[in-house]
């Protein structure tokens, strides 16, 4: 698997991250009305949740794909399309948008003033539970793995380049909602602008479609 491949797969995971969807949600909600540590027991969840979807999807498609090299490029082209829709769906919800809503709650004033508690271990698990189940039966994580995650896999290397790539995505997205995570207070105000919420929808529906003109002409 080459450099530039690995850096088109990142760039997509990066631009799917940063848009604010249920897993991204949980973890600021988490950060702002209870505890960073909880919020980071978010992330583990998610993170581990890729890597389960990236262990299933080799296992599911390593027959198919080894068997049939049209199938290869089925899904390419299921991965375009799917790039395709949610590029006009971001640009269309930038058109639409008011604003991103994040809500605040009493306990975001207790935590601007430092009265945070260690949680226990019994709450990182839950914590860690909501992240997983959140990205397991996140239906737009399904689909990513199901089109777009494939045809960045070698017919002779299915499972090992699986692994790495969810390996890549988990790191990826890790790091984002670290950031959120750290910017959380900021992060809220920011979201809650309607120019912030209509140039990151812009932004991510041109790279969406950007994304996917480069990947139509990808020999496989």
């Amino acid at each position: 698997m080459s450099i530039d491949t690995l850096v088109v797969f990142a760039g997509i995971v990066f631009m799917i991250a940063i848009i604010p969807g249920p897993n991204a949600l949980l973890v600021l909600f988490t950060a702002l009305t209870e505890s960073r540590a909880l919020a980071w027991s978010n992330v583990l969840g998610v993170s581990c949740g890729f890597l389960v979807h990236a262990f299933v999807s080799a296992h599911g498609l390593s027959l198919l794909l080894s068997q049939s090299s049209w199938a290869f490029m089925l899904f390419k082209y299921l991965g375009v399309l799917y790039l395709i829709y949610l590029g006009l769906s971001s640009i269309r919800a930038g058109w639409h948008t008011r604003q991103l809503v994040v809500t605040e709650s009493a306990q975001d004033e207790r935590q601007t003033k430092g009265e945070r508690h260690r949680p226990g271990a019994e709450a990182l698990w839950r914590s860690f539970s909501k992240g997983f189940l959140t990205n397991m039966l996140n239906p737009k994580i399904i689909m990513f793995y199901l089109s777009i995650f494939p045809q960045f896999v070698s017919l002779d290397r299915v499972v090992s380049d699986s692994l790495l790539l969810g390996a890549i995505q988990a790191t990826v997205v890790a790091t984002w909602f670290s950031v959120v995570i750290l910017m959380a207070q900021r992060f809220r105000a920011w979201l809650s602008s309607r120019r912030a919420a209509r140039v990151i929808r812009y932004l991510s529906g041109g790279v969406f479609l950007g994304f996917g003109a480069k990947l139509a002409t990808t020999r496989l």
